[in-house]
């Protein structure tokens, strides 16, 4: 046996060896939820640190993002809930009503996607975290009580200055 490989062996063991809360993310980088794909862009990020994620339509028809309820949420521990509360007023606003939901829902063809960022806040706390994107149809209700979700990410405090 090489060196090298011996030594990646021994690492590998070492790592597996600690258990998912300490090795990171047990799930994928994307899940599929009500036709949407969700792909968060790394496994690993910090406080205020910008999360990238895509949603690609991967049904046989248009579905239609909402762009007022998109949200970061996270827990300490992967044996707890993800948060799944729909409120569009997290980015549309106080008032914001059915008619301000319709203006700012994209549409996504099969197969289309869409990109963006949301960013971390200073006081995220260390833990699990995915990104809860719902899904519409053409006239502005939610097609599921769920969210589509991204795969799961970290999120680590700094550690430099």
């Amino acid at each position: 046996m090489s060196r090298g490989f011996l030594g990646s062996m021994i690492a590998a063991t070492v790592v597996l060896s600690c258990g998912e809360e300490v090795t990171g993310p047990s799930a994928e980088l994307c899940a599929t939820r009500h036709g949407a794909e969700v792909c968060v862009d790394r496994a690993e990020y910090q406080r205020t640190q910008p999360v990238t994620f895509t949603t690609r339509n991967v049904s046989s028809r248009p579905i239609f993002k909402d762009a007022c309820s998109t949200k970061l949420v996270g827990v300490t521990s992967l044996s707890r809930e993800f948060e799944e509360e729909y409120n569009p007023r997290l980015r549309c606003g106080s008032d914001v009503t059915a008619s301000d939901v319709r203006a700012n829902m994209v549409r996504l063809d099969p197969g289309s996607s869409f990109e963006e960022t949301l960013t971390l806040t200073t006081f995220a706390f260390q833990g699990y975290y995915r990104a809860n994107v719902w899904i519409l149809d053409e006239q502005g209700e939610r097609v599921a009580e769920t969210p589509a979700h991204s795969g799961i990410f970290r999120v680590f405090p700094a550690t430099g200055g």
